[in-house]
């Protein structure tokens, strides 16, 4: 004979997984901190013993220098009065230069255009591939009722 499993059960072990892909999301954040932290240990130490390199396990580790380059905040470059890209231009790196929309801004953009005006502009319709998917929102429920009912009702028997 065939189980079956309810909707509400369902929805609880959907609830257990995005709970641990949350878990997860911050365990992995924690474990590159602590990568990062004994990364720059390990260093330090092969510095202070002069021993740029070991082998443990069958692995070579060696010291290495990188140099990392990251572009300033965009309020310092307004501070500086530059323009990053127009220099990265002028220096010939404009090829570097990745222009991008993200899919999650741009599905909010497009489903408040079609709220606002009923359709999407042909020339979008013609270049987006539109199509419907369902999804399972998870909120937190309002409660709030009920709890008033059961204190009311309490009050009234109490």
């Amino acid at each position: 004979m065939e189980t079956v499993i309810t909707l509400d059960d369902k929805v609880r072990v959907y609830k257990d997984l995005l709970d641990k892909k949350d878990e997860l999301a911050e365990q992995t954040k924690e474990n590159n901190k602590k990568l990062d932290e004994l990364e720059q240990e390990i260093a330090q130490q092969m510095v202070d013993e002069e021993k740029p390199d070991t082998t443990v396990d069958g692995f070579k580790y060696s010291l290495q220098e990188k140099t990392i380059y990251s572009k300033i905040g965009e309020d310092k470059l307004l501070e500086k009065g530059l323009n990053f890209f127009e220099i990265l231009r002028e220096e010939g790196f404009g090829d570097l230069i990745v222009e991008r929309v993200d899919s999650r801004t741009l599905n909010s953009a497009m489903n408040n255009l079609v709220e606002e005006i009923g359709e999407l502009p042909e020339g979008l319709a013609e270049c987006l591939s539109i199509y419907s998917q369902l999804k399972v929102s998870k909120r937190k429920a309002n409660t709030k009722a009920l709890s008033r009912a059961k204190k009311a009702q309490e009050e009234t028997n109490g």
